[in-house]
């Protein structure tokens, strides 16, 4: 599945007048001074079921020319449910042409989303613009909340690219390392429903003060008998 994956990703990087591919050149990894990485930013704020749709987004950290990326990110359909991705801001900030392929949606449990985006250009060494350095959203993915409860966000086949070649003239690798996270969809909280309690309630102070009337009667008139009983 990753290799499909990898050939139907085809990197497409414009390196040397001709399109590339990651999982058919297999690019060495390119070591940088900090380790790049790619992870999950789950929303600050809290989610719940029945709720409106929110972002997840997948970030870079500390990356150095990058042209291309590729993910996939697995969920508990049955928690949240995937309604569309986007290329993030980050890919194309330095002047690259970024152009992101269509996703794939992998179902099963979980049910898992393959997302990938390339920039178009010359490598760097033969002159082409340099990618973004730095730490940035790469994608947005976002879904709907359906019911309570935890579900995972498992990055998998993580792959940050260059603008640049190896020694063997493929699309260089940024060494990476690969973060994931968890959501927990809360259920909304039951209300105290005033209108029904309030009735009920009502219902049970009348009946307590019938009570308490008829037991006084009662008492004065077992009071009375016994008055009349001595005389």
């Amino acid at each position: 599945m990753r290799k499909r994956f990898g050939i139907r990703l085809g990197v497409k990087l414009l390196l040397v007048g001709s399109v590339l591919s990651l999982a058919g050149l297999g690019g060495a990894a390119l070591a940088q001074e900090n380790q790049a990485r790619m992870s999950v930013e789950p929303p600050a704020e809290r989610v719940k079921s029945g709720g409106p749709e929110f972002t997840v987004n997948i970030v870079a950290e500390d990356v150095t020319n990058l042209a291309a990326f590729q993910f996939s990110l697995s969920y508990d359909p049955s928690i949240i449910r995937y309604v569309e991705v986007k290329g993030g801001d980050f890919l194309g900030s330095s002047g690259r042409q970024p152009q992101c392929l269509d996703p794939m949606v992998v179902k099963g449990q979980p049910e898992t989303l393959k997302f990938n985006c390339v920039t178009l250009g010359p490598p760097v060494s033969l002159n082409g613009t340099p990618g973004p350095d730095g730490s940035g959203v790469l994608a947005e993915v976002t879904f709907t909340p359906l019911s309570g409860g935890e579900t995972p966000l498992e990055l998998t086949d993580a792959i940050l690219v260059a603008a640049e070649i190896d020694a063997q003239g493929s699309p260089a690798q940024i060494d990476t390392a690969v973060g994931s996270a968890s959501l927990e969809v809360t259920s909304p909280a039951r209300g105290f429903n005033w209108t029904l309690w309030g009735t009920v309630i009502g219902l049970v102070a009348a009946v307590v003060v019938v009570g308490a009337v008829v037991v006084v009667v009662r008492l004065k008139g077992a009071r009375g008998s016994d008055s009349l009983g001595g005389i």
